[in-house]
């Protein structure tokens, strides 16, 4: 409720600013004015929830001015206060994509608030740091901190609060990564149960994010879209920040592209400006959030064959990440350069550039990042082996693709094929019938995904689903 929020904090500015002229005018003595250190006091709280106001909208220098404003103002002993600006600026830093920086902010926020004994903002402090851990892709960490922050709720009864589910939600996002897609989408469902709950649209959307990386590794795309489309109802009524709807786009995006529609997902760059007159528009002041999306518009480029505009496209991205210490991004972006060079027939350097994303990439054990790229990565890592690369490593990531083939999916389509023939009254989707009409034409798997721009994996998963309906073997 901003527009409320903003009368009521004018409201009080204004009471204190006629409170301390009054004292100016008149002898203090027997008069209910605030000055002084008191008055310095309550314009640095102010000035703290004017940060946090202006955070939901992403401004950052608005952050900075009123978090500098606010530390200014309030004394050394007012710690939850300080705590609450170093937040907020840890935010600042966050949104501008300087993932050190946040970093150093908002472990300074978490031993304020820990110095206060005030567990709620711990926790919140906390989540914070975990989200910018995961950025940084120091994944070992984000765990063991969320398992900290889950430990610290139940002790102090906050098992049952949204904030509690967040961090359930990152806890199953990076087990996701971690190739556990059973475990992370029970613990996802646990935490949202939680979230859904939640005032605060901030808490909500991020672990609404988490979710959506889940379904997506696990090619839930419906959901995927419900998702996206309840957050979209929710927005129209309230104040849903600006970021968290702007990611969800570009998640739905992908999703489009994992199914074959471009022509959606190109839609999707051009109404977000990212493309103009059918060209990429040059990424400038690359943000936490502007990055990602930008990330998506190099997908499309290569999936519509423009290979040499996605090499532009991606080495200033790959720039702003390694900048900005997010290492889980410069491991993505470094993925899609190799896939782009490896399309192109450049070899060497696909190899050269996959071993620079698996040299930072195993120290923390990352599989989906790889694994949710497809058959291609497949194919380059296989290369990889045959060359001695990184071979523990690059052995564990081709199982898990063959894992994926025969795990998950299995699991999500067994019951279609111990239809009864009563049972097979369910129609075949438009999609189903195009695999079946590419079946018929006698192609394989590997060249229904090309033709169709899908994955391996989800062309395997269509056709277990039309075996299942159809009764056939």
């Amino acid at each position: 409720q901003q527009d409320t929020a903003e009368r009521t904090l004018q409201a009080a500015k204004q009471a204190l600013d006629s409170s301390t002229n009054g004292a100016k005018e008149t002898e203090p003595q027997g008069q209910d004015f605030i000055v002084g250190a008191d008055g310095l006091k309550l314009r640095g709280r102010m000035a703290a929830v004017r940060a946090f106001m202006v955070s939901y909208r992403g401004d950052v220098p608005g952050i900075i001015r009123h978090a500098s404003q606010a530390l200014e103002y309030l004394p050394e002993q007012d710690r939850t206060w300080r705590g609450i600006c170093a937040m907020a600026l840890g935010d600042a830093h966050g949104f501008k994509g300087d993932m050190a920086a946040a970093y150093a902010a908002r472990s300074e926020a978490l031993k304020a608030c820990q110095a206060t004994g005030d567990i709620y903002y711990v926790m919140l402090a906390g989540m914070k740091l975990a989200i910018t851990l995961r950025a940084q892709g120091r994944l070992r960490q984000t765990l063991e901190l969320v398992q900290e922050q889950i430990q610290l709720a139940n002790e102090y009864g906050l098992a049952q609060t949204s904030l509690l589910g967040l961090f359930l939600a990152i806890q199953a996002e990076v087990l996701a990564e971690f190739n556990d897609l059973d475990g992370a989408i029970e613990q996802a469902n646990r935490g949202m149960l939680l979230a859904e709950h939640a005032i605060d649209l901030a808490i909500l959307g991020w672990g609404y994010m988490c979710l959506l990386r889940i379904l997506y590794s696990g090619e839930d795309y419906s959901a995927i879209n419900k998702i996206v489309e309840k957050m979209e109802a929710t927005a129209r009524e309230s104040n849903v920040p600006t970021w968290i709807m702007s990611q969800m786009g570009a998640w739905q995006a992908r999703s489009w592209l994992a199914q074959g529609k471009l022509e959606e997902a190109y839609q999707w760059a051009r109404a977000g400006g990212l493309i103009a007159a059918g060209k990429p528009k040059p990424p400038r002041d690359l943000d936490f959030f502007s990055l990602m999306e930008y990330i998506v518009l190099a997908r499309i480029l290569i999936a519509q064959k423009r290979l040499a505009e996605a090499t532009d496209l991606l080495q200033p991205l790959l720039k702003a990440a390694e900048a900005g210490d997010r290492t889980t991004r410069v491991i993505e972006i470094l993925n899609l350069q190799a896939l782009t060079f490896q399309t192109g027939g450049e070899s060497t350097q696909a190899l050269t550039t996959l071993e620079r994303a698996l040299t930072l990439a195993e120290p923390e054990g990352f599989v989906r990042i790889f694994v949710d790229e497809g058959p291609p990565m497949a194919n380059l890592l296989h290369q990889a082996t045959a060359r001695g690369m990184m071979p523990g490593y690059t052995a564990r990531l081709l199982a898990s693709f063959e894992s994926t083939d025969d795990g998950p999916q299995t699991t999500r389509h067994s019951s279609a094929a111990d239809r009864r023939p009563s049972d097979l009254v369910e129609p075949l989707s438009e999609r189903e019938i195009e695999v079946l009409q590419l079946i018929a034409e006698g192609l394989t798997n590997r060249e229904i995904a090309a033709r169709l721009y899908l994955s391996l994996n989800t062309v395997k998963a269509h056709t277990r689903n039309i075996y299942g309906k159809l009764d056939v073997h």
